[in-house]
């Protein structure tokens, strides 16, 4: 039997290949060379390679991530700004703030099944759909999938950003208020709170 690395080495690069060979949708060839490049990343630090190695590697996916032309700060305001709902499945930023949401109410005492049960409950309800990824008919499922995946580093740089941003948001309300003010006023919607 093959490794797990190898197995999902082996997978990311057959993805890549289908999708580069359909030229038509090369903006998502870009997006999934990047998310490839991750995994191999992950799977070289946990090899122990020095930090210093990785550096070209990680500069690298930061690019494939960033629109050409944009600052990191500019591309991060850009994806807010494009951030809409349209039925699509919600954007990273919104799962990273979701994730963000989760870990506090965990933090809180709550299951983390009953903390993503409630979210999907809250965002079926503005509208929003559940993350399409997953493997798992159930949407509150698969969001706990997208924050496992997202606390092995399997994250857009603006989603790690938008994570750091929002727990140190969360931070400044009270603690004995953060559980309630969050779910109450939708403080994972930035549409309603811009800040």
């Amino acid at each position: 039997m093959q490794p797990t690395y190898i197995i999902r080495l082996s997978a990311a690069l057959k993805a890549v290949r289908l999708i580069y060979s359909d030229r038509r949708q090369i903006g998502e060839a870009d997006s999934l060379g990047a998310k490839c490049l991750a995994i191999v990343i992950s799977q070289i630090e946990e090899d122990g390679l020095p930090e210093a190695d990785l550096k070209p590697l990680k500069d690298l996916e930061a690019s494939l991530r960033t629109p050409e032309g944009l600052s990191e700060q500019e591309a991060r305001a850009e994806s807010r700004a494009s951030e809409r709902r349209d039925g699509g499945a919600p954007s990273q930023t919104l799962l990273a703030r979701l994730t963000a949401v989760i870990d506090l109410m965990v933090k809180g005492g709550y299951d983390e099944s009953d903390a993503a049960q409630t979210l999907m409950r809250r965002l079926l309800a503005a509208g929003v759909p559940p993350p399409l990824q997953g493997g798992d008919a159930r949407g509150w499922k698969r969001m706990l999938f997208w924050r496992a995946d997202f606390s092995h580093g399997l994250a857009t740089p603006e989603a790690k950003a938008e994570y750091h941003d929002f727990n140190a948001y969360l931070e400044t309300i009270p603690a004995q208020d953060r559980i309630k003010r969050v779910l109450d006023e939708h403080l994972w919607d930035r549409r309603r709170n811009p800040r």
